[in-house]
């Protein structure tokens, strides 16, 4: 029996998928789902003066905050749908987010038990890229005899690929950290029905540093497999982890915010909006439209040290601008000719754990 999960996705995550600028299918999904799913972290180019910087981006695939997602079971017996959903449902205690399983009709999650052998997910908004009527999460191994823990440990694994999370032995900061040893690694998985390209994508592909959010890594997470010390060098291993880690809770709980608005509208000339970063690297959006073509400033206020991102028109994943500090203090300003279009600004704190309360407003240059 197979005890392991494979990623079903044939895209890689980031922006890898992109041709000729063009964004690929689980991108164009993911920023059209949450704007700040497109990210920039502002980088300094070093020697090139205060204000010469360069970005690095990456595209989350994380649901609108918020957001309700129908779970819906293709197959499977009463019994076994039951377990599934009650563990599944521990997730919206640490995300802002509502599991709505459903008998019939349209959902974004629908879970199948028909793959023999197999568990996997697909990762957060890939599942939009999915046949209607195909599964986007396999259970391929749990009947009613499966014992309570290997539900917990599946289930909770399969739904944290569901809202996002990736394997966290593919997290930039796992490489080196697990003496794997290959040829060995290859052979165990072959015996599971996995080519070496099945066991490259979900097991030794890191993923890169400036595609993914990520944490240090946790040897603890529920997203990490069992490490058996039979496939390493050395003395090594990692046992089944069933239970959610500190840090996944907390990983989810900053991404998803509890009572945080999915997006602040804005007015022009309006009201500045006041509100702050609560947790380290929380990110706010924010929308507003403009009627007319002419120039607009952007601008935060405060003593926290931000970084703004403009996002448009009409497409929240094309990003226009970024600034980190060209408003007073650590602020950020962007001056721009924009024409009639929806726009989006998404709001970071410059340093990954910051915290603080700004303000921010659009107005018409005068």
């Amino acid at each position: 029996m197979t005890t392991t999960c494979k990623i079903c996705s044939p895209f890689v995550p980031g922006l890898t998928g992109a041709k000729n600028g063009l964004r690929s299918a689980p991108d164009d999904a993911a920023v059209h789902e949450r704007v700040d799913n497109t990210r920039v972290t502002v980088l300094r180019a070093p020697g090139l003066g205060p204000h010469r910087t360069r970005a690095a981006f990456e595209i989350m695939k994380l649901w609108e905050n918020g957001r309700k997602l129908r779970c819906k079971f293709i197959d499977g017996k009463p019994e076994v749908q039951a377990k599934v959903e009650a563990i599944a449902k521990e997730w919206e205690q640490f995300a802002n987010l509502k599991l709505q399983f459903v008998a019939s009709g349209a959902a974004e999650i629908r879970i199948s038990f028909a793959e023999k052998g197999f568990s996997w997910s697909t990762m957060g908004t890939d599942a939009l890229i999915v046949g209607a009527q195909e599964a986007t999460m396999m259970y391929g191994w749990l009947d009613a005899n499966t014992p309570l823990r290997e539900y917990q440990r599946v289930v909770r694994h399969e739904f944290g690929h569901a809202i996002g999370l990736i394997h966290e032995h593919q997290n930039p900061a796992a490489q080196g950290k697990i003496p794997w040893d290959k040829p060995k690694v290859y052979a165990y998985y072959a015996q599971q029905g996995w080519s070496q390209q099945d066991t490259d994508f979900n097991i030794f592909d890191v993923y890169a540093e400036d595609s993914t959010n990520h944490t240090s890594f946790d040897r603890d997470s529920i997203m990490q497999y069992a490490v058996p010390d039979e496939l390493t060098v050395g003395s090594f291993a990692i046992g089944w982890n069933t239970e959610l880690s500190t840090v996944d809770k907390e990983w989810t709980k900053k991404q998803y915010p509890m009572g945080a608005p999915a997006v602040t509208e804005l007015t022009v000339g309006g009201a500045r909006a006041e509100t702050d970063l609560s947790a380290g690297g929380e990110v706010d959006s924010f929308a507003f439209n403009i009627a007319n073509a002419a120039t607009y400033i952007m601008t935060t206020t405060g003593s926290t040290d931000t970084v703004m991102t403009l996002h448009g028109p009409n497409d929240p994943g094309a990003v226009l601008a970024f600034d980190d500090d060209r408003g007073a203090g650590a602020n950020a300003r962007i001056v721009r000719k924009l024409l009639p279009g929806n726009y989006w600004l998404t709001v970071r704190h410059k340093q990954p754990t910051g915290t603080g309360s700004y303000t921010v407003g659009v107005k018409k240059r005068a």
